[in-house]
């Protein structure tokens, strides 16, 4: 079974009122990898002694040199952390995980990425734990060698209101993993002047987030302009189209966080688009957008139109398809008369017609010009668009956004056989996350014709037939779930689509019958006989 739906089980028991029974089902979960999941769950099942005792065993095993997901290691993708969680409070739990966390493995050197994440993991929830008692931190520094002591500077909580003078005396150089939370904890304790040359000791892509940390309004114009300097010295890291432009985007935020908006505007104008989602002209222009509409008074017409124009230009790849439908109807909020008028007659064509190659998703522009009209009262505005998305294989994020706005504007009441071919191409080609995106846009009535999307969906397709059935269950939706156990398309499908039922059961209480089924699907270990 699925190790998230376990952990789930365990909490919809909890829920509905056996906290024994799931403390004993989470902590079977130690017999596998541990999801995400796990980490909210067990502060909420697991207490006091049982806390201790079940991070404890998980000592003997892999978990505190594991991450949440293979492949990660960031502090915060630890397990080592959420253990430091359950045993804080307790010496010799809190003195064994340490051991074992500052244990070399066979497979490991001093510095690997993996074992650095898991100290610093442990430091941080410890100190957090133990905040205004820095005896601690000579505690812990027994328990490292010369060549581990810069670990303890993840004691960021304790550190911070010693200062970077203590620190260093204490921990020597600090690493970049520890070095963004540290700053972070030397500005919390008003020691801005530590966090600032703490940042600039660290590597490239740390030091830009840690400056990222310092730039808040209100700064003083010494401090702010002392940033500001140090941000223009920060290394890059190589002389990459895709680093180079990741730190421009950083000044802009930088700016944008100080109050100086035209700063931030002469960046985006001036920054070339790069292929790391998330970076670059298009979403750095929501993000401006955005600030502009937090502070109405600053969003005027020239900086609208300077927003647009970096949109509207064809010298950018295709991120302005993730978010052109945000940024039309936010731009139109924003601006005057005159300025409205120009973006539906000029800027929306524009936009369009750099997505015009990008097969369906040039819709988008129209999505965005749709909403905007569906703000001024006509709810059918984007009815011919619903049915050029509706009448081919349109691509996912054009379907999920058209699917959303077809719920705001009641089209499931409207015309109810037109909406469910439209969630039927949403779900098509979708992979799980589009259900999870959908399903919160849509009222119980536009819910309703889910069941005869996913059925007009092929068999081998229906992968979103599992996150549908979480959803019903967090909702309550009964029929929905039902539904979706007779759609399952195989065996693993249908036992997860149980589990859930399992789940609305053990929250409502009816232990014996949401145990059955559990059992039956995987979710707990049947009983010997």
């Amino acid at each position: 079974m699925d190790s998230a739906d376990r952990v789930d089980w365990a909490v919809a028991r909890f829920d509905g009122g056996d906290h024994a029974g799931a403390a004993v089902d989470l902590a079977a979960c130690l017999d596998g990898w541990l999801p995400d999941e796990f980490a909210e769950a067990a502060p909420r099942i697991l207490t006091g002694e049982q806390a201790v005792q079940v991070a404890t065993a998980a000592l003997g095993g892999e978990h505190p040199y594991r991450p949440f997901a293979s492949g990660r290691n960031g502090p915060e993708d630890a397990v080592a952390g959420m253990l430091a969680r359950l045993v804080a409070g307790n010496p010799d739990a809190e003195a064994a995980l340490l051991r074992a966390v500052l244990m070399i493995r066979p497979d490991e050197y001093r510095g690997s990425p993996h074992r650095a994440a898991r100290i610093s993991a442990v430091f941080a929830a410890l100190a957090e734990a133990h905040i205004g008692e820095p005896g601690y931190l000579d505690r812990w520094s027994a328990l490292l060698d010369g060549d581990d002591q810069p670990c303890l500077a993840a004691a960021a909580a304790l550190l911070g209101p010693l200062g970077l003078a203590e620190t260093d005396r204490r921990c020597g150089t600090v690493r970049d993993v520890d070095g963004e939370r540290l700053v972070a904890a030397f500005v919390a304790a008003d020691r801005f002047d530590d966090a600032l040359t703490l940042a600039t000791r660290l590597g490239p892509s740390q030091q830009q987030l840690a400056l990222l940390t310092l730039a808040t309004p209100g700064l003083t114009p010494k401090r702010a302009k002392a940033l500001v300097a140090a941000f223009r010295k920060c290394p890059k890291g190589d002389r990459s189209r895709d680093i180079q432009m990741i730190y421009h985007h950083r000044f802009a935020r930088l700016f944008l966080a100080l109050e100086r908006v035209d700063d931030a505007l002469v960046i985006l104008s001036r920054l070339r688009d790069g292929r790391i989602s998330g970076y670059g002209p298009d979403p750095l222009a929501l993000e401006v957008l955005r600030w502009l509409d937090g502070r109405r008074e600053a969003a005027t017409p020239e900086r609208l139109r300077a927003v647009l124009d970096v949109l509207a230009s064809p010298g950018n790849i295709h991120q302005l398809a993730a978010v052109v439908a945000d940024v039309v109807p936010l731009a139109h909020a924003l601006a005057d008369e005159q300025l409205r008028t120009e973006i539906v007659d000029v800027y929306v064509p524009r936009l369009r017609a750099r997505l015009r190659d990008t097969g369906s998703r040039e819709l988008l522009a129209d999505a965005g010009l749709g909403a905007v009209i569906i703000e001024t009262g006509d709810a059918t505005a984007l009815d011919p668009v619903y049915a050029r998305a509706a009448g081919k294989r349109t691509d996912s994020r054009v379907s999920l956004v058209l699917a959303q706005l077809a719920g705001r504007t009641r089209l499931a009441t409207r015309d109810r056989e037109l909406f469910t071919r439209l969630v039927t191409a949403t779900l098509w080609r979708g992979s799980w996350w589009i259900a999870d995106a959908l399903l919160p846009a849509l009222d119980a009535e536009a819910r309703a014709v889910v069941p005869d999307a996913v059925a007009a969906v092929p068999a081998d397709r229906r992968r979103q037939v599992v996150a549908i059935a979480r959803f019903a269950e967090r909702v309550a939706d009964s029929a929905l779930l039902a539904a979706m156990l007779d759609a399952a398309p195989d065996a693993e499908s249908t036992r997860r689509v149980a589990g859930r039922a399992a789940m609305v059961l053990a929250r409502h209480g009816e232990l014996p019958d949401a145990l059955d089924v559990a059992r039956r699907c995987g979710l707990v270990r049947k009983e010997p006989r």
